[in-house]
Formats: structure tokens, C-alpha cells, sequence
């Protein structure tokens, strides 16, 4: 069998069996039937078998023009279904993207942009990694994620990344609809605290040495706060809701993971008084890697899901120091 197979002469030698004459497939294909013909003979040479048994103006597919016939349908079949994809890879609609995030971004912000994109752009194959934070730039350094969406104070030098800003979040304090710890319990039951009050309040946050409890203690120690009462240690954002709600003490929350409380009243917010806590969220890739067509789409998207109206308000400057 001769390789050099082009794939005009199987569609052509298509058109001849599924129109049944060679007169019918000259018509349709705009040719002479000579030309049809000098392609069927020429693929028979390069099979190395009959395709047809000629009976007068009849033709009929021997057994080897019936796998011959199978075997050319199937490969226009995917010559076609590779022009599409190629082509979705150029309009970035098609391929696939892996986007690593954090806690917060990849269970309350990043889904329903990606659950919107995704319907939009069927033939795109999209995975979602929820990452330790403090593997988050190793994973896109890698290359097991394509991109980073993550909550950051800024993006990390001398690793080989660049990313750019996509929206923001505000760090809310939050307490019991009903505080448990009563009126005169460092402001717990009050809808606003003075920024000294933070120090001996009862807190529930995330375990020390964590990148979360780091944004936590570098927000307070920006308002003057170095020491504050942590009473429970727990890493999950519903775990630390949960004991908000029992009266243990306040959290300092991320907007996005509070909003559904907040909303329903089974969380209140606790106003800092002359102080509002807010870091940027990054959309974080490999410098030295292009971005395809449908990363660029995909980013787009989330320029727009996760844009200046993260919490409602406007963006705000980042501070010195890359935030």
C-alpha cells in the first residue's frame, strides 16, 4: 500500500459510491469523468486492489472497495472533525485550560464563571484545581495548571510568572446574628468596632503558618493590630462560619465565601471603623509560555466574572509594596 494518499482522491472515491456512478460524482464534484476515473484507477494502484467490479455502466464495490470505502469515510470523518478543531483553537473556542485557586476564589467566585463559560464553548475542556495556597505557584511553574486565580497581596518574584489584576475582595469581619458573648464582650454584639477593640475580641481563624492566617495578621498588623485572641484554629471557610454561628468569636472573611450569610442574616457584618481590608485578585501564568486562543478567551471571561464588582465596590489602588 503506497502512503502518498491524498485525501481529494477519497473524496472522490466517496462521491462515486454513495451517488453509485462515476457520471453522478463528475456532476457533483464539477469534473469531467475522466478525471474521476484517472482518480479511481489511481487509487486502486496505490491500494494494490480492485474497488469496483465494472458490469457495462455498473458498478459494484468488491470486498476490498467495502473496507476501503470504511476506511475513507472514517478518515474525511476526522480530517473534518480536526478542521474544526483547529479551528476552535484559533478562535478560542476549543482545547483545553487548567486554572488552579485557592479556597475562596475556586469555591465561591471561579465556578460560576467557569460553569458560564463552559456552556458557552462545548468543545473547550476546562479543570479546575482547588490548591494550598502555598502551592499555587508551584503548580503554574510546573505546568500542571495552565493559569492561577488566587487572592494575593502580590504575585511572586523571581519565579518565572506574570500575571495581571482581575477584580478585588474585601476582607469582612463577621459575628453571630445573635452574639453569643453579649453586649460588653469586646464589641462582639456591636455592628461597629473601633479598630483598638480588634486586640480583645474573640477571633476564629485559620492555623498559623497558613497563607490565609498570613493575609489575616498582615491586614491587622496594617491597622496596628499585632496580637489579637484567637480562640479556635480551622481551615475551611464553612468550618470557621460554623463557629462564628455558635458564638465562638468573629472571623475575617472574604466577601465572596460570607455573601449567601450575610444576605439571609444568619451572619452579621462587624464594621471596622475608619478601615476597610481589600486585596486584589490575580490571574497568574508562566511568562515564558504563550497563552493558546482559548486561554486568552477564558481569561477574558474572568475579567469580566470577576471584574471591579467582586463585593460592589470599586476598585481601590494597590498599596505599596505590589498590592
Amino acid at each position: 500500500m503506497d502512503n502518498r494518499i491524498s485525501l481529494h482522491k477519497l473524496e472522490v472515491f466517496c462521491t462515486v459510491v454513495e451517488l453509485g456512478g462515476i457520471g453522478r460524482a463528475a456532476g457533483r464534484l464539477y469534473v469531467s469523468q475522466p478525471v474521476v476515473s484517472g482518480h479511481i484507477r489511481s487509487l486502486e494502484q496505490r491500494l494494490g486492489v480492485l474497488l469496483f467490479d465494472r458490469a457495462g455502466q455498473r458498478l459494484e464495490l468488491t470486498d476490498a472497495g467495502r473496507a476501503a470505502y470504511g476506511w475513507a469515510r472514517d478518515t474525511l470523518r476526522r480530517g473534518t472533525e480536526l478542521e474544526r478543531e483547529l479551528a476552535g483553537l484559533a478562535d478560542g473556542t476549543a482545547g483545553a485550560v487548567a486554572v488552579g485557586t485557592s479556597m475562596t476564589v475556586g469555591s465561591y467566585l471561579l465556578p460560576p464563571v467557569l460553569v458560564d463559560f463552559a456552556s458557552a464553548h462545548p468543545a473547550a475542556r476546562i479543570a479546575a484545581h482547588v490548591l494550598d495556597p502555598n502551592h499555587i505557584w508551584e503548580a503554574v511553574t510546573s505546568g500542571l495548571c495552565d493559569l492561577a486565580v488566587t487572592i494575593a497581596h502580590r504575585i511572586p518574584t523571581g519565579q518565572g510568572l506574570s500575571g495581571e489584576r482581575v477584580g478585588h475582595q474585601d476582607l469582612v469581619l463577621v459575628g453571630a446574628a445573635e452574639a453569643e458573648a453579649g453586649a460588653g464582650a469586646g464589641g462582639m454584639a456591636d455592628s461597629s468596632v473601633q479598630v483598638a477593640d480588634l486586640a480583645r475580641m474573640p477571633f476564629v481563624s485559620t492555623p498559623r503558618g497558613s497563607r490565609r492566617r498570613d493575609i489575616e495578621d498582615t491586614e491587622l498588623a496594617e491597622l496596628g493590630v499585632i496580637d489579637r485572641n484567637v480562640v479556635i484554629e480551622l481551615g475551611h471557610p464553612e468550618a470557621i462560619k460554623h463557629a462564628v454561628r455558635a458564638g465562638l468569636g468573629a472571623a475575617l472573611l472574604f466577601r465572596a465565601s460570607v455573601a449567601a450569610e450575610l444576605a439571609d442574616g444568619s451572619l452579621r457584618e462587624i464594621r471596622i471603623a475608619d478601615a476597610r481590608p481589600r486585596l486584589p485578585v490575580f490571574a497568574v501564568r508562566r511568562a515564558d509560555r504563550r497563552p493558546s486562543a482559548l486561554h486568552r478567551t477564558l481569561l477574558a471571561a474572568i475579567h469580566r466574572g470577576l471584574g471591579d464588582g467582586l463585593d460592589g465596590g470599586t476598585s481601590s489602588p494597590p498599596r505599596p509594596g505590589g498590592r
